[in-house]
């Protein structure tokens, strides 16, 4: 009797050690009465993911991680294989196995993350894998420009230190005194100026008025002209019209093209082509002229010396005696002088 009682109460602590795994596995999401399909997925690393983790999509449990274990091929690379319970669930071929945290304490879970893909994944189908940064790698690379702006500001309060410390010794800190002297001046000027500009205010604020009026009577009288100064603008613009009208460009290209031949012209002149050239270029006419009047006033003045030699008058017969004209005066010495140079040449 004892013994039949020591192997029933063995059996139920038999059954109640299974029952408490099969129910404790029953409360992290595994099944092992349940049908489920598997799939796998290959990760470098895991990152702290283990057995009974489990497997959600859109955050609702889908199923649990059921093995993981190193690739035969001994390259490090982990090979996990989890089941999905739901048999109603389509998961696309290009659908990705990712780890992520799934709460403030790290513990790791794969989420599905369906694909675009109209291909359904099979049974057994190894999946993308994928791994989302940890904690700590995101509170670092957070840190990392926080970091970065400390470092900046460590080292522009060095550079103030230092700069501090150049001003503040011995060798520089001689000329501070003379420095707030200069200063302190420069603050008696600035209020003395004040207090003269204040007094010529002051002292001008009657003509201040006066020129405040006179431009406000002046604003006054442009708004009252309003109307005029329209006019006049009207005018402005009707005159400039006119001027289009009258067609300058074509004007002044005539006035240009006469002025062109005009030029033409005098430079002709000037070079002694036509008749007027050659006589504004040629001394001849000149000279000509001057011997014509150097005739005719040699023959005014024979005629003057001797009228009888043109008008003939005898009241009794007698003849005059005749003077000679100068002429003739000039006639003969010209002679004299052509025979003279014609005997000295042959002498």
């Amino acid at each position: 009797m004892v013994k039949g009682r020591e192997i029933k109460i063995g059996v139920l602590v038999l059954l109640g050690a299974a029952l408490l795994v099969l129910g404790v596995n029953y409360l992290k999401g595994f099944n092992p009465l349940g049908k489920g399909r598997e799939f796998h997925a290959i990760y470098e690393q895991i990152d702290g993911l283990s057995i009974s983790n489990p497997v959600l999509i859109n955050g609702f449990q889908v199923g649990q991680v059921a093995n993981i274990e190193f690739e035969a091929a001994g390259t490090g690379a982990l090979h996990v294989t989890f089941i999905i319970d739901q048999d109603n669930l389509h998961i696309t071929r290009n659908s990705k196995a990712k780890i992520y945290s799934n709460d403030l304490f790290g513990t790791k879970a794969i989420e599905i993350v369906p694909g675009r893909s109209t291909e359904l994944a099979q049974a057994g189908d190894t999946l993308k894998s994928e791994i989302e940064m940890n904690i700590t790698e995101a509170v670092k690379m957070e840190l990392i420009p926080l970091r970065n702006k400390t470092d900046q500001l460590i080292a522009g309060v060095d550079e103030i230190l230092e700069n501090l410390q150049t001003v503040f010794q011995d060798s520089a800190t001689q000329g501070l005194p003379k420095a707030f002297e200069s200063i302190q001046r420069t603050m008696e000027n600035l209020e003395s100026t004040s207090a003269t500009l204040d007094q010529t205010v002051e002292e001008n604020r009657a003509a201040l008025k006066g020129i405040v009026s006179n431009m406000e009577q002046l604003t006054g009288f442009v708004n009252s002209q309003q109307g005029a100064l329209s006019n006049a603008l009207g005018n402005f613009s009707q005159i400039s019209d006119s001027l289009a009208d009258l067609q300058l460009s074509t004007t002044l290209r005539k006035a240009d093209a006469s002025i062109t031949e005009l030029n033409r012209l005098l430079e002709g002149l000037n070079n002694g082509e036509g008749t007027v050239g050659a006589l504004l270029q040629n001394d001849s006419l000149h000279n000509g002229l001057l011997a014509t009047n150097r005739e005719v006033q040699t023959l005014i003045n024979d005629f003057y010396l001797n009228p009888q030699r043109y008008i003939r008058v005898s009241v009794f017969g007698r003849k005059e005696s005749r003077k000679m004209s100068e002429k003739e005066l000039e006639r003969l010495q010209r002679l004299i002088q052509t025979e003279l140079d014609g005997r000295s040449e042959e002498e």
